[in-house]
């Protein structure tokens, strides 16, 4: 019992980063039609930001973290405003390769200002634990939970509820529509990249808490974008339990597959490519995800 309750934890606690990566993905390709292959990036970028903040300058960690956010959030404007408003109309591969080469920039800039080398975060979670009902359980992850679950239900809340998010969801559906009904389309397309850069830099920091800051925990956006098509790239709520699915099998490989041997076959660390089969899966079963809308085109 107390197993699987450690691995039903892990894995809510990674699948929350997931989810909140995810939710990056689906709010910039549903309002923009761009795949965004930066969005690891931006986690990485949040988490030295707050490292940097907190570490570096010893401000508090509740004002580091917020100052995180925001600079991500500029970052995601910026991004916007800088390259992909001049690509709209453009082939979506075009697009593929402009976020393929900002990701490649944004790492050798974190390389050129923070290094190489790997960092721990000074934060009042790490390090300490809470224990509940005879077991013991990182208050990191469990503030990686709480965090997360209060930001899916206000993002929830947000755009049924909200007249911005009314607005940047029928920007989404359709903006020359929405432009013609009086909706700053330019805006709501810059305002998903802030939100989308916002969710990543928070994913980024609880992901640097539970391990360290380093250029490699950018590899984080890869595993959301299988969540992210696992749930479907044009469903908010879906990218969400796909983030939770992709986190609990992760977890659950790496308790019980991990160092498995079956026949002379040995499974090794099977826990990091989880991700990935669960993406070459659904793309080859259901393409459009979970609860994703299959389009037909009509000519």
């Amino acid at each position: 019992m107390e197993r699987a309750i450690d691995i039903l934890f892990s894995g809510l606690s990674m699948g929350s980063i997931y989810a909140l990566v995810a939710l990056g993905f689906v709010l910039i390709f549903k309002s923009t039609g761009i795949l965004n292959f930066a969005q690891g990036e931006l986690c990485m970028i949040g988490a030295f930001v707050c490292y940097y903040f907190a570490t570096k300058l010893g401000i508090p960690y509740i004002l580091a973290f917020l100052a995180a956010i925001g600079i991500g959030s500029v970052t995601g404007a910026l991004i916007d405003l800088l390259l992909f408003r001049k690509l709209v109309g453009q082939p979506i591969h075009s697009t593929i390769l402009v976020t393929i080469g900002l990701a490649s920039i944004l790492v050798a800039l974190s390389g050129l200002i923070w290094g190489h080398d790997t960092y721990a975060i000074q934060s009042p979670f790490i390090g300490k634990t809470l224990v509940a009902g005879g077991m013991v359980f990182s208050q990191a992850s469990v503030a990686t939970i709480i965090v997360s679950v209060f930001l899916f239900g206000f993002f929830i809340l947000f755009f049924k509820r909200s007249m911005l998010g009314i607005a940047l969801m029928g920007t989404a559906e359709d903006s020359d529509t929405a432009g013609l009904m009086g909706i700053n389309v330019k805006k709501m397309r810059m305002f998903a990249w802030i939100l989308g850069a916002f969710v990543a830099s928070v994913a980024g920091i609880f992901l640097a808490e539970q391990s360290f800051v380093h250029a490699g925990m950018s590899h984080v956006g890869i595993k959301a974008m299988s969540a992210a098509i696992l749930g479907g790239m044009q469903s908010i709520g879906g990218a969400i339990i796909g983030g939770i699915i992709v986190g609990l099998i992760e977890s659950l490989a790496a308790s019980f597959l991990t160092g498995l041997e079956i026949g002379g076959f040995h499974f090794g660390d099977v826990k990091d490519v989880t991700a990935f089969v669960i993406m070459i899966l659904v793309l080859m079963i259901r393409p459009h995800g979970i609860f994703g809308k299959k389009e037909v085109e009509r000519v």
